[in-house]
């Protein structure tokens, strides 16, 4: 039997911490221990819910496939940003850049171009997948394990039911956009990936990430802690073990973190779910002003490699 406190990912035994954290986006409030490893610094829960289906409502906001007007625009505008973004080229996309709007920074033509075969893994309903075809990507695929059905959208788009071990091919670039934190065994999931990667490959995996300001400053009430839903908050130091683990070269790492570490994570600390906050029981909380400062600090943070978001990118040599 394995110790309660080793580290799931290095193995370290010694001095690793507990702490206790609340569900806090829906407001069950439900507790979980988390193990920090005073090793390799990642965060693990201790225990995984057996009835995890209570944490994934059918309001979880990645699930949704309803098309609203509200929804179908955004994706519009969105897929306009992203192909101005590669090609430079398209009057809206241009005007929408110099207003303002922001693009992704994780999207790159080092790692992806618009004829790549794309596989986004943990995807939910594959809005983002529907962003990137309005763009002019032609080769995109999406699978999600907790999806009600396979899902079929025009121009060949299909979001199918699957995790990532039923699949089989490759990819020229795997993204896993917040949802490699949502999985039991991390090695096990890099393992796959390799063999879905050609040589010369390229995986993103966006995570929140462990050691870096937010969660240094917030503990427990870290909004993005996610009781119970994130299994593993990683630090860059276990996501390149992880990858040496498995043969994968870490290329690059750009941070992408924004105003809800802050904002988030200090509803947590008065007893605030996520859930409240958007009905605007508590709208009034933060000035303008305050979310401002929230949103200016995070791209200070992101610039000073501290952001409590990261996008890691992983190629198979």
């Amino acid at each position: 039997m394995s110790n309660r406190l080793e580290c799931k990912l290095c193995g370290n035994l010694n001095g690793n911490t507990t702490l206790e954290a609340k569900e806090m986006m829906f407001g069950l409030r439900d507790t979980f221990l988390y193990i920090q490893c005073a090793q390799c610094g990642a965060l693990q829960i201790s225990e995984i819910p057996k009835d995890l289906a209570k944490f994934y409502p059918a309001n979880y906001y990645s699930f949704s496939n309803n098309l609203t007007v509200k929804k179908k625009l955004k994706i519009w505008r969105r897929g306009k940003l992203y192909s101005f973004r590669y090609n430079r080229l398209g009057f809206i996309g241009k005007l929408l850049h110099f207003l303002g709007a922001n693009c992704p920074v994780w999207m790159n033509k080092k790692y992806a171009n618009f004829s790549s075969s794309i596989l986004d893994i943990g995807c939910g309903a594959g809005e983002l997948l529907l962003e990137m075809q309005q763009a002019g990507f032609k080769h995109l695929t999406g699978v999600d394990p907790f999806i009600e059905k396979d899902i079929h959208y025009k121009k060949g788009l299909t979001i199918y039911r699957k995790s990532i071990y039923d699949l089989q091919g490759q990819f020229d670039f795997i993204m896993l956009h917040h949802s490699f934190e949502h999985m039991e065994e991390p090695f096990k999931v890099l393992e796959k990936l390799t063999t879905l990667l050609p040589s010369g490959g390229y995986a993103l995996i966006r995570i929140p990430v462990a050691d870096t300001f937010a969660f240094r400053t917030y503990g427990a009430n870290w909004v993005n802690l996610d009781a119970p839903r994130h299994f593993f908050l990683h630090t860059s130091i276990s996501i390149q073990n992880l990858a040496n683990a498995v043969g994968l070269q870490l290329v690059e790492t750009i941070y992408d973190s924004h105003q809800l570490q802050f904002f988030g994570s200090e509803l947590y600390k008065q007893g605030i779910s996520l859930v409240e906050f958007s009905t605007g029981k508590h709208a009034n909380i933060f000035t303008a002003s305050q979310m401002k400062r929230f949103q200016q600090t995070a791209e200070m943070l992101n610039a000073n490699q501290n952001g409590d978001f990261a996008c890691f990118y992983l190629k198979k040599l």
